[in-house]
């Protein structure tokens, strides 16, 4: 580029459509110019029809959104080779994933009777209770999509409570905006299927008996995942209508908070409901506060309801709740009908894309490690496949002052494996980001500095959090990846891969097992950081959350036991 005076320095650009000559002004010649009337007349005109509108709506009138461009260096194939580190596998039951079993999303997911356990998956159940032998019980008994399961003391009965919602407006190769593809936007407002919780006795899970559909109304988005710990109150991601306000693709509308009681789960009551401000149609004002306001791609919606540590009808006045872009807000809930938000946390590089805080995990700590005490693990979760957004990773919180909460560590990105045909999990297309955390209800004694979350096409991802400010991965597993990546490829293709493989992660703390589940199947894993696994049945001495699942196994009859002979149960 040539040097230029100062005098001659440009500064602004014209155009001749007539003599067909375009380029640079300089200062000394627009000023010279700027005596002539003609010329001085139209150069007012420039300065005002172009200058004035550039101020106001900068380089883009609309600007950019999600998704970003493909990576130069992805690849047009799956990898279907299989990468492991400091884990070991026990079992692997093909096909399981399509069944998708649950773990920390939802947070409460085992069923157990004697030293009988099971995991739900989408309609059935998996039996794990030989952790060499898993079985896939029954399939289909259930409606919607699993969400929670404990033990409710009071009735003596193993509740489960499933989610029943409209379908989402997925981006994909036929609507890459999502909602914003009015088409796909219609077709899913018209769903007129069942929108609330399913409510089952699942005492004998071969008989699962629906106690409720209970609906949460006829517009909106339904529930999603829900926290349900057997007590009084489920605390649902709900949307009740076509009002709440979702800013990115994903959805039509959002979801916000519901309290409901589930006393008689044969009879839910509306207890309080609960949204940010400005997450409403007409809180404009509100709303416009939120620098990601207006741009398609932020999740302006709450995800997983509320996590409540200790119960409210025992005392307990806290709950945790992820609402995305929004922030993590920690709620005061002395006045049940009244939730009241009372601290709230974000990272500064929450710019756009993906579900911050998809889940909020309270580690329960104990007298050998007092540091670990008072903190939530925020999952963050991606949505668009190949890293076509920004990355984040998930954090470690500390919320010992309610009112001032910190995200105090960062989790590392995983790195490719050395003899992967890629250099980074961008590039191994599909999603990248952490997904699902272990179910925070399980057997045994939960493992403070432990932390195992699944990373969509990175596999599953061992954490040591001893030091919280320092997260440090000690082993991981990434699976064959399954799926169709044809040249010219259907929306069906596209849904085969663009999550990754794997989903979610449930661990035995009593046994030292990891289920880990793919789109493919289920594994049994172990690991040294977490101790010799115990691969043989037994019967669950005590649960990670004390209050939980009481009285579980008061009564054992033998009828119940199915899948497998006694013999096997130990």
């Amino acid at each position: 580029m040539p040097n230029i005076s100062k005098d001659n320095e440009s500064f602004g650009f014209v155009s001749n459509e007539r003599s067909g000559t375009r380029g640079w002004l300089s200062r000394r010649e627009l000023l010279r110019s700027a005596a002539g009337a003609v010329l001085g007349a139209a150069g007012a005109g420039l300065c005002s029809a172009v200058g004035a509108r550039a101020q106001v709506q900068g380089t883009m009138a609309e600007g950019g959104t999600l998704p970003f461009r493909l990576p130069m260096g992805a690849m047009d194939h799956l990898d279907r080779n299989q990468y492991i580190h400091n884990m070991e596998i026990h079992s692997h039951l093909p096909d399981a994933g399509s069944i998708t079993v649950g773990g920390g999303e939802p947070l409460t997911t085992m069923w157990a009777r004697g030293a009988q356990r099971l995991i739900p998956a989408s309609g059935g159940f998996i039996d794990i209770s030989d952790g060499r032998k898993p079985v896939v019980v029954n399939k289909g008994l259930c409606k919607g999509f699993v969400s929670s399961v404990a033990y409710n003391t009071k009735l003596k009965k193993w509740i489960l409570i499933n989610s029943a919602g409209s379908p989402i407006t997925d981006p994909n190769p036929q609507y890459p905006h999502g909602q914003y593809d009015q088409e796909y936007r219609d077709r899913v407002v018209a769903f007129k299927g069942p929108k609330g919780i399913w409510n089952y006795d699942i005492t004998d899970p071969t008989k699962p008996n629906l106690l409720e559909l209970f609906s949460t109304g006829e517009s909106g988005q339904g529930t999603h995942m829900n926290f349900y710990d057997g007590g009084q109150y489920a605390y649902l991601d709900c949307g009740w209508d076509d009002q709440l306000r979702m800013e990115g693709g994903e959805h039509p509308f959002s979801q916000a908070l519901m309290i409901v009681d589930v006393s008689d789960p044969a009879h839910t009551k509306e207890v309080s409901r609960w949204w940010v401000p400005g997450q409403r149609l007409g809180e404009e004002a509100e709303y416009r506060k939120y620098p990601f306001a207006g741009d398609h791609a932020a999740w302006t919606s709450n995800h997983g309801g509320a996590t409540v540590p200790k119960r409210v009808e025992d005392g307990g006045t806290i709950g945790y709740t992820g609402f995305g872009h929004f922030g993590m807000f920690i709620l005061d809930l002395s006045d049940i009908k009244h939730p009241k938000p009372i601290g709230r946390v974000t990272h500064p590089l929450e710019g756009m894309g993906g579900i911050p805080y998809h889940t909020v995990y309270p580690i329960i700590s104990d007298a050998k490690h007092p540091h670990l005490q008072d903190l939530v693990i925020g999952v963050f979760e991606s949505l668009e496949p190949d890293c076509r957004e920004p990355f984040h990773t998930s954090y470690v919180i500390n919320v010992k002052d309610k009112r001032n909460p910190k995200i105090i560590g960062l989790f590392p990105r995983p790195a490719a494996p050395a003899d992967a045909p890629y250099s980074d999990f961008c590039f191994a297309r599909g999603r990248f980001s952490s997904h699902d955390i272990q179910s925070w209800l399980a057997p045994g004694l939960m493992r403070p500095e432990f932390v195992a979350l699944t990373y969509f096409n990175a596999g599953i991802r061992i954490y040591d959090i001893s030091d919280p400010t320092d997260p440090k991965e000690v082993a991981w597993f990434v699976p064959p990846r399954d799926g169709n990546m044809p040249e010219h490829g259907t929306v069906q293709d596209f849904n085969s891969w663009h999550r990754g493989t794997t989903e979610n992660v449930f661990i035995e703390w009593d046994r030292n097992l990891i289920w880990v589940t793919t789109h493919e199947g289920l594994y049994c894993m172990s690991t040294p950081f977490l101790g010799k696994p115990i691969l043989e049945p037994r019967k669950v001495q005590k649960w990670s959350v004390a209050h939980c699942n009481v009285g579980w196994d008061e009564q054992t009859p033998k009828s119940v036991y199915f899948g497998r002979p006694l013999s096997q149960m130990g």
